[in-house]
């Protein structure tokens, strides 16, 4: 259901609760009168311990998945700092080679804004954002040209960097569409199945519907909250795109700095 990403949490919570609930409340008000369960106190133990059963797989198998799905989150995160502070280590070895570091500048400053700004933001549908591929290109062109300018050292270094920034990217694009296993989510719904089909166990009275329903809506919050933390780079809950953005206004106040410096010396 990828379209559920682009909608508000608070519109995905009412979502899950809504058709948990009504899921819920219908399974007891539809097949109720069809089951015809006995309303002794025994079956009505039975009942309840079924349903508890069945809440408690689901409450647990949720915590974990949510332990699971905000442990991916951090991971993601720790991803893209990492590859921010690679395209800073490379704009400040870039910056100490004088005049021919100096073309890598704007180009680095390109692809930077690309990726926060263009490839961030689709990656996770689509893959590599076509300007940003060329942002990449036009790059890796400059870092070559100006490593056959300069002594087997330095360029070594150089392409060492710019290999790394390379590396960082495509770690970035593989972890765009990790999310929790599909088994995860097949026994989230098998448990939500099981808990729904207790329904008709009990008497299709309002407060037990209305009891029924509440539960239900509880659990299908928590399945709402594991739905966002999912997917890392997507929806309202995701990575941020802050570290980029904290190089970019880096490369600003630098240039901005050396500008002034350079206007006195001429």
């Amino acid at each position: 259901m990828p379209f559920l990403y682009h909608l508000p949490s608070s519109l995905i919570y009412a979502l899950f609760m809504g058709l948990a609930a009504g899921a819920a409340a219908l399974a007891c008000l539809i097949f109720a009168p069809l089951v015809r369960a006995p309303q002794t106190k025994e079956m009505l133990d039975v009942a309840m311990r079924t349903t508890g059963a069945v809440t408690a797989a689901l409450t647990l198998t949720l915590a974990f998945c949510a332990v699971q799905a905000r442990s991916q989150m951090a991971d993601a995160q720790r991803q893209v700092q990492a590859e921010a502070a690679e395209i800073g280590g490379l704009f400040r070895l870039a910056e100490r080679m004088g005049p021919t570091g100096q073309v890598l500048l704007p180009v680095l400053g390109r692809y930077l804004h690309s990726v926060s700004t263009e490839e961030f933001t689709t990656m996770a549908a689509s893959g590599r954002h076509p300007a940003t591929q060329r942002a990449a290109e036009a790059l890796e062109h400059a870092v070559y040209a100006a490593a056959a300018t300069l002594s087997d050292r330095v360029a070594a270094d150089l392409l060492d960097e710019a290999d790394q920034v390379e590396a960082a990217r495509e770690a970035r694009l593989h972890a765009a569409t990790a999310g929790l296993p599909a088994q995860f989510w097949t026994l989230i719904l098998v448990l939500a199945v099981l808990m729904v089909a207790t329904g008709p166990l009990y008497p299709a009275r309002a407060h037990v519907v209305a009891m029924l329903a509440v539960q239900a809506a509880g659990l299908g919050a928590l399945v709402g909250f594991v739905f966002l933390m999912d997917q890392p780079f997507r929806g309202s809950i995701a990575v941020s795109t802050e570290p980029y953005q904290a190089v970019e206004r880096s490369i600003a106040h630098r240039a901005a700095a050396l500008h002034p410096a350079r206007h006195v010396s001429h």
